[in-house]
């Protein structure tokens, strides 16, 4: 009996899952991306979920962006349970910490990278290349303002007390002696920076990204939303959303999937981030200022002071071009409105 034919997407989707290695993992988000997909991760997962028995897609090193087994991984692949995809992954030599977590540093696959050269120099390694950088960022600190800033923002991370124009400084240079970093070195490297416990290397990575943003692909917001879920702090929610985000999904409409999700997401940070993704071209008077109403609207009823300061800053950069469609949203909106969004909305009206 002759099996039938999977649609076209699944036929593109699987044959990039054929390519995985054995021992390496890929996001559902990288999956789909490298599939023409960008922005439908979920669909992975139903296509993977469309596998017969006796499949011999490596469907199981596939996983989420925090490099967990998905909750629902093997639904549909003969009653195979996530347990069973953690064996299988483990057989092949892929390691989990004590969270269930994956390294995707460690074990994430990059179908750009090329294998090492001989006499590959320790500082292009992302561990010695943290080293490097926190070096020539401790030298820059002074104890008393590292004590001063972890008090006001509350952080529980160490901190070397680097202002930030000295911080860029560094950045600058460091970039003048590796003017050949690859997609693939910036993506591990800024992943390496993100395990230190330190302030300044996760305030590095997100100047590096920024820094180098032409060098991301809309596979790479899976990245920029993990690193928005590990922020918990304005100091990197902002950035990222506005200066990495926002671009990215500029660049390719279709990752606008991915802040229609954000904004009823759990996490506020992620409703901020969604909101403060639409800020740059909305500055200047372009944008989407539909989904921005209809994302505020959503959230106008939170007590969150965060996400009702994004709102009005949102508003407030709006008015520099169309003051008036403020004043209607404002008017249209009376009672509904928080002091704190409005106060932001104002100011320059």
């Amino acid at each position: 009996m002759t099996k039938p034919t999977p649609p076209g997407p699944y036929r593109k989707i699987y044959a990039v899952i054929s390519r995985i290695p054995r021992g390496r993992v890929a996001t559902y988000g990288q999956v789909a991306a490298l599939a023409g997909l960008p922005g439908h991760a979920r669909q992975v997962g139903t296509a993977l979920g469309s596998l017969p028995d006796g499949s011999k897609v490596p469907w199981q090193r596939v996983i989420n962006a925090r490099g967990e087994v998905s909750p629902r991984g093997g639904t549909g692949l003969g009653g195979l349970a996530e347990g069973f995809q953690r064996h299988l992954l483990e057989e092949e030599g892929v390691c989990f910490d004590e969270r269930g977590r994956i390294d995707l540093d460690r074990f994430g696959w990059d179908p750009q990278a090329k294998p090492p050269k001989t006499g590959r120099t320790a500082r292009n390694r992302p561990h010695s290349g943290v080293a490097e950088i926190r070096a020539a960022l401790s030298a820059l600190g002074r104890p008393d303002r590292a004590e001063g800033e972890k008090r006001y923002l509350k952080s529980d991370l160490e901190f070397l007390g680097v202002p930030v124009p000295a911080l860029r400084a560094a950045l600058r240079a460091w970039l003048a002696d590796h003017p050949d970093l690859d997609r693939a070195s910036l993506l591990r490297l800024v992943t390496a920076l993100w395990k230190t416990p330190v302030h300044e290397l996760r305030a590095f990575g997100i100047e590096l990204l920024r820094a180098k943003s032409a060098l991301l692909e809309s596979a790479d917001l899976d990245l920029l939303e993990d690193l928005l879920r590990r922020s918990g702090s304005w100091a990197y929610v902002d950035t990222l959303a506005v200066h990495l985000v926002g671009p990215l999904v500029e660049r390719d409409p279709r990752l606008l999937e991915y802040l229609d999700r954000w904004v009823a997401d759990p996490d506020f940070w992620l409703r901020r981030s969604a909101l403060l993704a639409l800020l740059l071209p909305l500055r200047h008077g372009k944008g989407d200022w539909r989904r921005f109403v209809r994302y505020a609207d959503a959230l106008l009823a939170e007590k969150e002071f965060f996400i009702r300061k994004a709102i009005g800053w949102v508003l407030r950069e709006v008015a520099k071009q169309h003051p008036d469609r403020v004043r209607k949203f404002l008017a249209e909106r009376q009672g509904r409105v928080s002091g704190a969004t409005r106060r932001e909305a104002e100011r320059w009206l």
